[in-house]
């Protein structure tokens, strides 16, 4: 029994003694490391957020006009934040995607967007980081128009739909971060590729706008390879209390293939704004705002605008 008892305190002591040495710190700052990664484990609290809207009038001998409609809408966001030393991870997903039907008349999405990102970026000095990083932008559903073309029934054309178009984007460059809720990216060294996957996207997206290529690809091809300068501005935070506005402005700007003048190089332009607001611990308002400028799909200006009240869950 003694022999036991000699053995477990000088495990208990070697043990002690061991733990002692690994659990030294250097700095103060290593010791905050520490105190972070045995509380969060070098993640950032993530934020999950699944919601869902809808919306419905109906009227009956309603002098004053009015048609009868519903529609509906879900979303999903998802952000996580992995720091250790002077790295950080981040990955970002945003999923929209609605439907609005009046009575009548043909149901028309009013919100369909994917969005993926992941992100590495290395400190540089407080507010500047060198980083590397990929995203993914398309849609969900199938989009479609309608024309007469002087017949009895009107015309379907499915002119954009899953990965058509769909963009894909890699970059290297350097990061400013003055702030937590802010970041502005410069890259300088950026590879873009935009898909058309479907044929009948393609088809009808050259025909109803009669252009020769659909989203810039070219005839025959499925991809269109870009080389270029992208600059990315990222905006999250809490403007007021339970008012939450997220911000993200894309520009590209394509080195090659050199386009002549007047078809000379143009800037792409990608804008996205959510603006929410929480009512209750469930409920919520929330606002968004897509806007994008593309020659290769029209020389003009493109605006999406949605106002919703929903349930809004927080994972």
């Amino acid at each position: 029994m003694n022999k036991l008892l000699s053995f477990v305190v000088v495990m208990l002591t070697t043990t002690t003694l061991w733990a002692q040495d690994t659990l030294k710190v250097k700095s103060l700052a290593d010791a905050k490391t520490r105190a972070d990664s045995l509380k969060i484990g070098f993640w950032k609290p993530r934020n999950t957020q699944f919601g869902i809207n809808f919306s419905q009038a109906a009227f009956n001998n309603w002098q004053g006009g009015g048609i009868n409609n519903w529609s509906i809408g879900a979303l999903f966001n998802n952000r996580a934040e992995y720091n250790k030393n002077k790295g950080v991870f981040v990955s970002d997903i945003q999923f929209q995607i609605g439907t609005v039907n009046n009575k009548g008349q043909r149901s028309a999405k009013s919100i369909d967007r994917l969005f993926m990102e992941a992100k590495y970026a290395h400190k540089v000095s407080p507010k500047l980081n060198w980083f590397g990083g990929i995203n993914f932008l398309s849609q969900f559903a199938p989009g479609v128009v309608y024309e007469n073309d002087g017949l009895p029934t009107q015309q379907k054309r499915t002119i954009s739909s899953f990965l058509s178009p769909g963009y894909l984007s890699e970059g290297l460059g350097i990061e400013y971060k003055p702030v937590s809720y802010f970041v502005l990216q410069l890259g300088g060294a950026t590879l873009r590729q935009t898909f058309v996957a479907s044929n009948k996207v393609y088809t009808d997206f050259t025909e109803y706008n009669k252009v020769e290529k659909a989203y810039g690809v070219a005839k025959g091809k499925k991809v269109l390879v870009e080389t270029g300068f992208q600059l990315v501005a990222a905006f999250d935070k809490d403007i007021a209390k339970n008012v939450n506005l997220k911000f993200r402005y894309q520009g590209f700007l394509a080195y090659s293939p050199k386009k002549e003048a007047p078809q000379k190089n143009a800037i792409d332009h990608n804008i996205n704004v959510i603006a929410t607001a929480k009512v209750n611990k469930y409920l919520n308002i929330n606002f968004t705002l897509l806007g994008i400028y593309d020659r290769d799909q029209i020389d003009k200006f493109q605006i999406s605008q949605g106002f919703a009240v929903g349930l809004l869950f927080t994972l």
